[in-house]
């Protein structure tokens, strides 16, 4: 069995269709005419109201108390606190309003956040078949080869009833480490599924197949794909001799840009026009996902120019209802001298606001790729993953590389934040490193206007934490590591005791640090209330047993609901406008049908030979928590979802 290495970063920032499809889509002819996607004139005006009982926690400073009332007008929060008060308020400031009576257990909370996903990147991918590990936003049940095989095959079958158009098989999201997994005796290897030419072929052999990774840097192909991507590539042809050399070189594993350019270049051009037709309404439908999951904003971490132009273009002719802001992706220190000036910080939110530059450190961990400082524990032997700096794919270095610390410090120079990307141990040690370098030469108070981050930040101790704590670099966990492949990294991937680092939010709260709790959507669902529960139980849902992965790590209801609303704006310098529901921020806000901090509290008692006493807390809101219904999300104090009753 052959073994090649990874390279994927599961990481939405990495978009091979972009380059080829790019300024196509920014043609006029792309937008605003597709058929059933209405070109809106505008919002609607937000009517004063005064809402009042239910439970209404307007997380204000991040308190999680509750209040009797909240009054609207214009778009904005004019009063929290006693309804006799609120309406006082409203009456002295002569707004008339509408009375909004919540039922006993409805709550009334702040518009969730999610501070890291990758809108452009996901909605060009949607098109392709999903053969991803989730439904919805839980595992699915029967993930593994044959079921993947399945697939593929029934695809196939469809094309088979229409051969003229020579379509190839397409498909996103494949995910092996979602897959069953081989642990072997002490001393050996464990063995993931692996995917290559000779697994695709096994399945579909006379139609081209190109699947994509969850998180775009690696495609899977079949030897008809290859054939056709070899017969269609010059360089291709003159680099390898013949087409079993080109194949041998790759065994129909892509990775990164420069390699599967030229596959994605020979998909027929009227699957790639049905892709350029779908990016609108993909939008759209992400953008309508979001509300339904009660989302009021979006925070894009890696927009390159390409994707904020195609944003911009699609605003221009639509009024999303969420909220978008995002961050710059720069690769080199030359990137941030040559075409960025000095951050200035916007006073006033504005649709497709900037806060953030974007930086990939190192790969991911169930990918392989994250930056470890001892091999991981499952094929191919002696990986470590890979440092981006200062070649990406192969760069081990020992120590810090100074591309990467001169990146840092020219950005910080220049005033700017940075979000960056680390998984491993030693990513995340190099990061803190770079940070440190660059913030020392700072005053106490140019600190306090920072917002740096590190996103995902994935393996981390108590030291690196204590850096974090003492620059003001602050945490954003993908939270998803412990509940989707919580088990796997246990198990297989990373084994017990350094799976015991992993994703450390308690500790990091000890460490006084503000933490958020994201999706990386596409690479897991966007779902904020999800989020709180995976931080809250901690549980391996691949587990048969339903283990807790470092149950001291779980966090309190209050804490991730702050992770989700409060810290998460502040994280996306956004805590002016949004994250809580102080008087004069926007009013965005969702109403749920039941209170995410009390649920554990309204179950009745289960019976555990201990008296019919309630459940344990995680027992309580496990899979419960991600099920709570969204009534209505509202942006702007104008309703922009309502459940179906």
């Amino acid at each position: 069995m052959h073994h090649t290495r990874p390279t994927c970063t599961h990481c939405g920032c990495n978009n091979p269709l972009m380059e080829r499809l790019g300024k196509e889509l920014l043609a006029t002819r792309h937008f605003g005419t597709v058929t059933g996607i209405p070109v809106e004139s505008g919002p609607q005006l937000a009517q004063g109201l005064l809402i009042h009982g239910g439970i209404i926690r307007p997380m204000i400073d991040g308190s999680t108390e509750m209040v009797e009332a909240i009054g609207l007008h214009g778009g904005r929060v004019v009063a929290t606190g006693k309804r006799e008060k609120v309406e006082e308020a409203m009456q002295r400031l002569r707004i008339s309003y509408l009375p909004v009576q919540l039922k006993p257990t409805e709550t009334l909370l702040p518009g969730l956040i999610e501070p890291h996903v990758h809108i452009v990147a996901s909605a060009m991918m949607a098109g392709f078949t999903d053969m991803g590990a989730l439904v919805g936003q839980s595992l699915r049940p029967d993930y593994n080869a044959q079921w993947l095989t399945e697939l593929i095959q029934s695809k196939a079958a469809e094309i088979r009833t229409d051969p003229r158009r020579n379509d190839w098989v397409l498909g996103r999201e494949v995910d092996p480490a979602m897959m069953p997994f081989t642990v072997n005796p002490p001393g050996q290897l464990n063995h993931l599924q692996l995917i290559d030419s000779d697994f695709l072929d096994q399945c579909v052999s006379d139609i081209p197949v190109l699947l994509m990774s969850a998180s775009l840097h690696t495609a899977y192909l079949n030897t008809p794909a290859l054939k056709l991507t070899y017969e269609n590539t010059p360089t291709l042809q003159a680099l390898f001799t013949t087409f079993d050399a080109y194949k041998e070189s790759n065994h129909g594993q892509l990775q990164e840009i420069p390699a599967m350019r030229p596959a994605l270049e020979a998909i027929p051009k009227h699957q790639v026009d049905d892709i350029k037709a779908e990016l609108e309404p993909n939008l759209t439908r992400l953008f309508d996902t979001a509300v339904e999951r009660g989302v009021t904003m979006l925070y894009d971490a890696g927009l390159t120019t390409t994707q904020l132009d195609i944003l911009k273009a699609y605003l221009k002719l639509h009024k999303p209802g969420v909220r978008i802001g995002g961050a710059l992706a720069v690769e080199t220190a030359k990137d941030v001298r040559e075409s960025l000036g000095r951050y200035e910080a916007p006073l006033e939110y504005d649709d497709l606001y900037i806060g953030h530059l974007k930086v990939i450190s190192d790969g991911s961990n169930q990918g392989l790729t994250g930056y470890q400082s001892t091999p991981y524990c499952c094929e191919p032997p002696d990986n470590r993953g890979n440092f981006n700096y200062p070649k990406v794919g192969d760069s081990q270095p020992a120590t810090l590389p100074s591309e990467f610390a001169e990146l840092v410090q020219t950005a910080v120079s220049q005033n700017w934040s940075m979000m960056i990307h680390a998984n491993g141990d030693t990513a995340v040690e190099f990061t803190t490193q770079a940070y440190t370098a660059a913030l020392k030469r700072l005053t106490p108070e140019e600190l306090l206007n920072r917002r740096d981050r590190i996103e995902h930040c994935s393996l981390v101790n108590s030291t690196q934490l204590g850096t974090m704590a003492r620059w003001g670099i602050t945490p954003s966990f993908l939270i998803g590591h412990v509940g989707y492949w919580g088990f796997a990294f246990n198990e297989a991937i990373l084994g017990k005791e350094r799976a015991q680092s992993l994703t450390l939010c308690k500790s990091a709260l000890d460490h006084g640090l503000r933490i958020s709790l994201h999706c990386d959507y596409a690479v897991t669902p966007l779902g904020p209330l999800r989020e709180m529960e995976q931080a809250i139980t901690r549980i391996m849902e691949a587990d048969p047993s339903l283990n807790a992965l470092n149950e001291d790590e779980c966090l309190t209801p209050e804490q991730a609901l702050r992770a989700i609303t409060h810290d998460a704006a502040w994280h996306c310098r956004a805590e002016h406008w949004f994250g809580s529901l102080k008087a004069g921020h926007h009013a965005d806000f969702v109403i749920l049908e039941q209170d995410p901090l009390s649920l554990g509290k309204q179950l009745p008692g289960r019976g555990h030979g201990n008296g019919g006493e309630q459940p344990p807390l995680r027992e309580a809101v496990y899979q419960r928590m991600r099920a709570i219904k969204v009534l209505s999300t509202w942006k702007g104090g104008v309703k922009v979802y309502a459940a179906k009753s």
